[in-house]
């Protein structure tokens, strides 16, 4: 390799691609501004597990008269759903109160359900989800846990 080509290689991996962008990290985590007035409400919202994650919403359409079961809800997100649970099982000690109480509104009084999908391991996503009869879409929060 002559001295041009290596200082051509050397240039190349020393550039920097990183290209500018309008939308910091922080603009993408958390509550989106297109999402329900009473999510947004929640502002930054944290899910606590060995790595504190924000609480994210998510909207999909769903023509059922009922929240989707865990094969259903797993086709929705792409991945399998390790288990689907009443939300007080899930938040047993009533920290998440303010979570769920956002989600009902924003789904127009429909009670929440907690699906559970596994990554990996230690890597899940807890989604917060209840159904919007009128608008027909599951509306709510989803969150990545990290548990050892």
């Amino acid at each position: 390799m002559s001295d041009e080509d290596y200082a051509a290689f050397l240039n190349k991996a020393n550039k920097d691609y990183s290209a500018p962008s309008a939308t910091t990290a922080t603009q993408e985590a958390g509550i989106s501004s297109a999402a329900h007035e009473a999510l947004q409400a929640l502002g930054e919202r944290w899910y606590t597990s060995d790595s504190d994650e924000p609480f994210t919403d998510v909207t999909f359409g769903w023509e059922g008269d009922a929240l989707p079961d865990e094969a259903e809800f797993g086709e929705l997100v792409g991945m399998e759903v390790s288990e689907k649970m009443p939300y007080s099982e899930w938040d047993i000690t009533d920290s998440y109160e303010d979570v769920t109480s956002a989600v009902k509104e924003a789904a127009g009084g429909s009670a929440p359900e907690v699906y559970r999908v596994e990554e990996s391991g230690t890597k899940k996503w807890y989604y917060v989800i209840a159904l919007h009869k009128a608008k027909k879409q599951l509306v709510g929060l989803k969150a990545l846990a990290i548990e050892s």
